[in-house]
């Protein structure tokens, strides 16, 4: 685990001293930023191997460092993870809408963060392996594997394609992804915002997910 560079951005030193020593301690490696625009450039200087950004930050916010990492394609492919106390789902898509895949809550316990990071670099070598197979559309069944699971690996990938998913009632969903971030989101023909939380609340239903 030594080998995982970790980025924490967030403008409260306490939670900065506080998340560097818990991952030191974890045996990640880890540099700390306390804007965004100071975060995006060590990310542009030297590459973590995740980022773990709060929202609400002077200079540049986490949704902006968000949007810069994911325009960047040397860079779009490191998972991102915001940490912040904006809990709402208005604020949890415009995140996956960007291309961050996860929220920590703050405060949060030891496990639950060690946890999160440690799945999320999981699934970015699962990504990794599956780009070296060139391995272009993947399908089964959301139960077990989620639509959050699937945009996880588009994002980490970096790529770009769709997910369509069919419930057990019959109905149709699509959500269209380029260069990792969402673009487009559909329901039986019927496209709009709105459509976006009601296709991320599915659990059960077929999907196919192709890359491009």
């Amino acid at each position: 685990m030594s080998s995982y560079k970790v980025l924490v951005a967030d403008d409260e030193p306490n939670i900065v001293k506080i998340m560097e020593f818990e991952l030191k301690k974890s045996g990640y490696q880890v540099t700390t930023a306390f804007d965004g625009q100071e975060a995006l450039e060590i990310i542009k200087n030297n590459p973590p191997d995740l980022i773990l950004s709060d929202i609400m930050m002077p200079n540049m916010d986490g949704y902006e460092l968000c949007r810069a990492v994911k325009n960047d394609p040397n860079l779009r492919g490191i998972p991102f993870i915001f940490l912040t106390a904006k809990t709402g789902l208005e604020n949890r898509i415009q995140g996956y809408v960007l291309g961050a895949t996860k929220y920590i809550t703050k405060p949060c316990g030891r496990q639950d963060l060690l946890k999160t990071i440690d799945m999320r670099l999981r699934l970015s070598e699962e990504a990794k392996k599956l780009f070296a197979q060139k391995a272009k559309t993947f399908q089964g069944d959301l139960s077990i594997i989620s639509v959050f699971s699937l945009i996880d690996m588009f994002s980490i990938g970096g790529w770009s394609g769709f997910i369509e998913m069919t419930s057990p009632d019959g109905k149709k969903g699509r959500i269209d992804i380029t260069d990792a971030m969402l673009t487009k989101y559909t329901l039986d023909g019927q496209s709009g915002d709105e459509i976006l939380p009601l296709l991320l609340s599915w659990t059960q239903g077929k999907f196919i997910a192709e890359r491009f």
